[in-house]
């Protein structure tokens, strides 16, 4: 594991300290939690951007537009 430095508005370190506290567990896991769950989420996104964009250099004329596209992605991480 790597050390790393954040900074975090007064009112969220706050209150991961008190979830911390709650959930009987350091600060650090919630952290991690979030940011790999955040990192996967942004990685599949991106996988799947590519595989779409591959499938539209071998057909443009299935293309999605970017509303729809940008949309169904909103409404997903909503």
């Amino acid at each position: 594991m790597v050390r790393t430095t954040i900074y975090l508005p007064e009112d969220v370190h706050s209150g991961l300290k008190h979830l911390a506290v709650e959930m009987h567990c350091p600060m650090a896991d919630l952290l991690r939690k979030a940011v790999e769950k955040t990192y996967n989420e942004e990685l599949e996104d991106l996988r799947a951007a590519q595989k779409a964009w591959k499938a539209h250099l071998k057909n443009p004329g299935k293309a999605v537009g970017a509303k729809s596209y940008f949309a169904k992605r909103a409404a997903k991480h909503a």
